[in-house]
């Protein structure tokens, strides 16, 4: 009987609720995937995900001869899927989906000897969950979405409106039923970034442990491109107004006025679409500035690496971001990081491993911006050795074996009683 005790200990079982569960994806299907079979090497998991997963998922499992982790699918009736369209409908669909699996999952509790129940996806905890009504100890996170954009960037905002209420409904969070009552029944609450943390009640706060960022795959750096040309600037992301590209845009004109031999030797790679597309190239040829872009739209993975191997540094300039896939993936490959130090990405990076920039006012925050850019298109040598401690601090924090290394961490303090504390 002890030893099976022990066999237990080591090995928890974990229901792990995963709306966004799918191989081969990225986004919240990326995340959900991963954190499951991150868990399962030290877990027994079964994931609580949509029956939509299924194929893919089986497949993968089958491809792989993996036993664990183990699937249960939840599905709300066909007749539900046509609300899903637009971001409410989306909402109440989750809502209701949430609903359903509690009733599946209540008898399963007992059924599989659940140690502990955690929800990764969606991130955002203004949607709430239902892992924390099982009766089991419960985990939510890494919980994002909570971050705000910060003032001197707001003149970039074009939906101003949309995003007040986002704000608002930020720093009121106290105030909203379903993501307070979630947060106040969990047992642990797991912040991707300090930003999320702070709009929290104290007696929440007390419960909540901060750091653990979304990880990425670890893949080889990409080879040092040459320092006796234009030096590469990449920025990529979908072209909506809080990923902030035309703060990239401004300050490469504060470059064409102010520092014109930099200018003349800089190129800005920029990878992806979107509603705004048109507007960033009207305002790229008022300014004068077309010779400077290079423009790609989506880009195929292979292309990608092509632009990650001639880049020697990248800009991300997204504005209220919980993680940043794509800084994750640029410090991976060695790339030197200048990013908005606000959110998530604020917190990754450090004085040895890129430059973050802030700013009064949008005046200063595009200053200092092209400030940091001059930097390292000056001096590229300081750019290299800021992409290598990128490097280090990805493989060391970032990666998805180091982040379910430390959630594993969590869930045994968890169950032995002690303070969950990530070091």
């Amino acid at each position: 009987m002890k030893n099976s005790m022990e066999e237990k200990k080591q090995q928890p079982v974990v229901l792990l609720s995963a709306y966004g569960c799918e191989p081969d994806k990225g986004s919240e299907g990326g995340v959900g995937w991963n954190w499951a079979l991150q868990l399962a090497k030290g877990a027994e998991v079964h994931v609580v995900t949509r029956k939509a997963r299924r194929p893919s998922v089986e497949a993968y499992l089958k491809e792989h001869g993996l036993k664990n982790p183990r699937f249960i699918y939840v599905e709300l009736p066909d007749w539900t899927l046509k609300y899903k369209t637009s971001t409410l409908g989306m909402n109440i669909y989750y809502m209701f989906w949430q609903l359903a699996c509690w009733v599946k999952c209540r008898s399963l509790v007992e059924e599989l000897g659940v140690d502990i129940a955690h929800h990764v996806s969606f991130m955002s905890l203004t949607r709430g969950s239902f892992v924390p009504f099982l009766g089991v100890k419960s985990v939510i996170g890494p919980i994002g979405g909570l971050q705000t954009v910060p003032k001197a960037a707001k003149p970039v905002m074009r939906s101003r409106i949309m995003e007040s209420i986002r704000s608002m409904a930020v720093k009121f969070f106290r105030f909203n039923p379903v993501g307070f009552l979630t947060a106040w029944k969990a047992d642990l609450l797991v912040m991707a970034n300090g930003s999320n943390q702070k709009v929290m009640p104290k007696a929440i706060r007390d419960k909540a442990v901060t750091g653990l960022q979304i990880g990425t795959p670890i893949i080889s750096a990409r080879p040092c491109p040459e320092l006796d040309g234009p030096i590469v600037f990449h920025w990529s992301g979908r072209f909506v107004d809080h990923k902030g590209l035309e703060i990239l845009i401004r300050a490469v004109d504060d470059l064409k006025t102010n520092a014109p031999s930099v200018y003349r030797n800089i190129r800005v790679v920029v990878s992806g679409s979107g509603p705004l597309e048109k507007f960033y190239r009207k305002l790229i040829n008022e300014l004068g500035l077309a010779e400077a872009f290079e423009f790609l739209g989506w880009v195929t993975l292979a292309e990608m690496n092509a632009i990650w191997d001639r880049s020697h540094v990248f800009v991300f300039t997204s504005l209220r971001e919980t993680t940043g896939m794509a800084l994750q993936e640029a410090m991976m490959r060695e790339v030197a990081p200048i990013v908005i130090d606000n959110g998530g990405p604020g917190e990754m990076v450090t004085e040895d491993s890129g430059i973050k920039v802030s700013g009064e006012d949008f005046q200063e925050l595009v200053s200092h911006l092209a400030d940091g850019m001059a930097a390292l298109a000056e001096e590229p040598e300081k750019g290299i050795q800021m992409g290598i401690k990128a490097r280090e601090r990805a493989l060391e924090y970032y990666s998805w074996d180091a982040v379910g290394s430390q959630m594993l961490g969590l869930y045994e303090a968890l169950l032995d009683g002690r303070k969950p504390e990530l070091t």
